[in-house]
């Protein structure tokens, strides 16, 4: 199980990144807000 929410935490992580990154370019700001709401979400319930 540790296995599993390692990955999952990694996945969320590169996810964080990506996002940041998008952000840095300007690309759709509104619509990654939404999408790091949505991870949060998903962190809160991990």
């Amino acid at each position: 199980m540790k296995f599993v929410k390692g990955m999952l935490i990694g996945g969320i992580v590169t996810a964080g990144v990506a996002m940041m990154y998008s952000e840095a370019m300007g690309d759709n700001k509104r619509k990654m807000m939404k999408k790091g709401k949505k991870i949060a979400k998903r962190m809160g319930i991990l």
